[in-house]
């Protein structure tokens, strides 16, 4: 069920529950907001407000990488509000436990090349999916170097590789261990050798790093 936004209360509804129920009151001051590279920024949830702030920065574009989630609070408002401002938004479904598929790699080539810049990408906190993303941002559309790359996927932006989304170092690390006995560009691996659920299968985290992502910071 979608929110009649249009409604005073059921918008201020909608504001409770991205305000309480999806951690938005400790967005209020921490944003998470960083430069990827010219025209990308990555960052946690924005809220309408935050969204007015980027649209009048210049921001065209916005890509969601919680998916489509409709009938949710944060979901329904922040395509309320990309529509009033005029960004365009993108969803896209990444998880941030999970081994990442071909084709949403894939998916993202087509995505980076053709929307409208600058652009900002977010997850719930900024950074896991945000900083998978951002990594392959930095590789496929830059054409960065993959130590470059890789650091934007790190403790710096609140990424823990030692819980669940461990998963997500884990897939670069296979990457990195390739690449190491015989030089293979990122892309024609995925595409010719990363075995999805052989990554997924491999992969074991840690049981404090487990309890900080998912007691403690709540990730999502």
């Amino acid at each position: 069920m979608t929110y009649d936004l249009t409604d005073k209360s059921e918008y201020q509804r909608a504001m409770r529950g991205l305000m309480w129920g999806d951690h938005g009151v400790l967005r209020l001051a921490f944003k998470n907001f960083r430069e990827v590279g010219p025209g990308m920024w990555r960052g946690n949830q924005p809220s309408p407000e935050r969204l007015k702030v980027l649209q009048q920065a210049g921001f065209k574009t916005i890509l969601n990488l919680r998916g489509s989630q409709k009938g949710r609070h944060y979901y329904d408002l922040e395509h309320h509000t990309a529509r009033e401002l005029g960004l365009a938004i993108v969803d896209l479904p990444w998880g941030s436990r999970e081994a990442p598929y071909v084709e949403r790699i894939e998916q993202l080539i087509e995505v980076f090349d053709t929307i409208e810049y600058p652009a900002f990408m977010h997850c719930k906190s900024g950074a896991d999916r945000a900083g998978i993303v951002a990594v392959l941002y930095k590789l496929l559309h830059e054409g960065a170097s993959f130590e470059d790359a890789i650091q934007q996927l790190s403790f710096k932006y609140g990424h823990v590789r030692q819980g669940k989304t461990g998963m997500l170092d884990h897939f670069f690390d296979l990457y990195r261990q390739r690449n190491a006995r015989e030089p293979i560009d990122f892309l024609t691996w995925v595409r010719t050798e990363y075995d999805r659920q052989a990554c997924h299968d491999g992969f074991m985290a840690s049981w404090w790093g487990s309890m900080l992502t998912e007691k403690v910071l709540r990730r999502e």
